[in-house]
């Protein structure tokens, strides 16, 4: 690892003003070879745009600063402003000459096509007046409508990327030496594989929102693919993004972070940039501040505790960007999942239309049936990724103990983007046979929608065609519990819940076909399906015996 050295005022110094440190930055070594990169930078990401005074005055200033690693785009309109003000900092002597420096740009989605990529980089060192980039890197794993310069972009212009060709156009520029390094903002580990199963140059670092990282969304698990790659993680969204269109506030007001940094005697967004910094990530920060520029370099002579990092470590994870700018039913990628996933041509499951008329059904679906029961958190995180995954049918019941898990997935998974709407989700729960008697049946399904935090079901089923007594949660149930159900007023509270708009269909599950015609013969509502266990290991056999006779 290489470093070098320069002078800046920290924190304290800007008040009192006795003398300066040396602030000695590392670098990281990128798979490619090229120039290393500084693992602090500034990024130009401002939106709305800043001036290009204003933002060619704070580069400069940031330059007589220290900073080496200046991070621009071709849709950030930052581009020109940053090259005047290298131009300025060399007329200035701030540094003696370009190669000091660490550049990064990227190729924005409208040029994402292989004829339009040599064309956009030649574009971009002209705004910058350079003979070569540091780094270009790809966007966004998709194109849109040549020509247009738009974020969010229109949702009639998303186009499919062709992967392939657009990492070739990417290799030439390489080739021709008019980039040191080439790489990738915003893909997911899955479309970081499908990349490097087809590049002769791999990516030398993946940067952007899809890999913003900070306490609150840490990407453990795409850091550790990067890592095994060989590809440099760089963070955006350190403290969150607070201000722009996509950022949140959940960084800034976490209590956690702000005990650390009180403890410590540092600002929140220290703690922040120095704990992405142990991670090992390059990352980048913004701000027009003077003060804020000096302190955001102050992370490099301390270090967070173990405890300070566990602590840090348990911080409830949420995503602040979503991606739903580049998802449409109409585009390539439907849901952020199929934006994360190796292609954008996710399976879209069959469904099937119930008797009901209620939504549709998946026909594959995802059972949430464990015994002994698993931890909730488990559970959470499975269905979380079942989600992203595509799965949109949960079958889940009062019984199972799952209710409450797979209501926090879905506001795990909405809040993430997985899903744009809980419409997108086809819920199923169960009745369980303690709750199966007339005045019960209603009170039953309020909690189960309590248990999910939603406002109704997709399928509510009678569990078994069988009451026991009240208030008992227990399979199996104690024999002394069984009791003759009284299918026809439980199925008219059924349909009264149907009424109610509580559930949008109602169903059945464990009945025999004897059972079934019985119901039939009494029902305002057929039910809409039978849930049955198809293979049954030998000692279900008896469990059903004994409860149905």
């Amino acid at each position: 690892m290489l470093i070098f050295g320069f002078h800046i005022k920290t924190s304290s110094h800007l008040h009192h003003c006795h003398s300066s440190t040396m602030v000695r930055i590392p670098e990281v070594k990128l798979s490619s070879g090229g120039k290393p990169m500084p693992r602090i930078g500034v990024g130009t990401a401002v939106f709305p745009f800043a001036s290009s005074e204003a933002m060619r005055a704070t580069i400069l200033r940031s330059i007589e600063l220290g900073y080496r690693h200046f991070d621009t785009a071709a849709i950030y309109q930052s581009e020109e402003p940053l090259g005047a003000a290298i131009a300025d900092a060399l007329r200035a002597g701030a540094i003696r000459s370009r190669d000091e420096l660490f550049i990064t740009s990227k190729l924005w989605c409208s040029d994402a096509h292989p004829h339009l990529v040599l064309p956009a980089l030649q574009k971009t060192l002209r705004n910058l007046q350079l003979e070569y980039l540091d780094l270009y890197l790809v966007h966004w794993p998709v194109s849109t409508r040549p020509g247009k310069y738009e974020l969010p972009p229109a949702k009639e212009d998303l186009l499919p990327i062709d992967m392939s060709a657009v990492w070739r156009a990417m290799e030439e520029c390489h080739a021709l030496g008019l980039t040191r390094s080439i790489g990738v903002s915003n893909f997911s580990s899955k479309k970081l594989e499908t990349l490097l199963s087809i590049a002769k140059i791999p990516p030398a670092v993946n940067q952007g929102n899809k890999v913003e990282v900070n306490p609150l969304w840490q990407q453990q698990k795409l850091r550790e693919f990067c890592v095994a790659k060989g590809i440099q993680v760089c963070a955006y969204s350190p403290l969150g993004a607070k201000g722009t269109h996509w950022g949140q506030n959940w960084v800034m007001d976490c209590g956690v972070l702000e005990d650390i940094a009180a403890a410590k005697g540092k600002t929140l967004a220290q703690i922040c940039l120095r704990w992405v910094y142990e991670q090992g990530d390059c990352v980048l920060v913004k701000s027009f501040n003077e003060e804020r520029m000096v302190e955001n370099l102050d992370i490099l002579d301390w270090e967070l505790s173990e405890e300070e990092k566990h602590e840090i470590g348990q911080i409830p994870q949420r995503k602040g960007f979503p991606g739903l700018d580049f998802v449409s039913d109409d585009a390539p990628y439907k849901s952020t999942a199929e934006l994360s996933s190796s292609s954008s041509s996710m399976a879209r499951m069959p469904e099937v239309r119930l008797s009901s008329g209620g939504k549709p059904m998946p026909r594959i679906g995802m059972g949430t049936a464990v015994f002994p029961f698993a931890s909730s958190e488990a559970m959470r995180a499975a269905i979380l990724r079942s989600i992203e995954l595509g799965y949109r049918h949960f079958d889940t019941a009062a019984l199972y103990q799952s209710e409450e898990p797979l209501g926090a997935a879905i506001a795990d998974a909405l809040r993430a983007g997985a899903i744009r709407s809980r419409d997108e989700l086809f819920i199923t729960s169960k009745l369980w046979c303690s709750d199966a008697h007339p005045h019960l049946v209603l009170p039953a399904l309020q909690k189960t929608l309590r248990n999910l935090q939603l406002e109704y079901l997709d399928l509510y089923l009678v569990h078994w065609p069988v009451s026991t007594r009240p208030g008992k949660y227990v399979l199996p149930p104690a024999k002394e519990d069984l009791l003759p159900i009284d299918m026809s007023a439980v199925w008219r509270a059924m349909e009264e819940c149907h009424a109610l708009g509580l559930t949008r269909s109602i169903g059945v599950s464990n009945f025999s076909s004897k059972k079934l015609e019985t119901l039939l013969s009494i029902a305002k509502i057929p039910p809409a399906v039978n849930q049955v266990l198809i293979i049954q290991p030998n000692e279900m056999h008896d469990l059903i015996s004994d409860m149905v006779g």
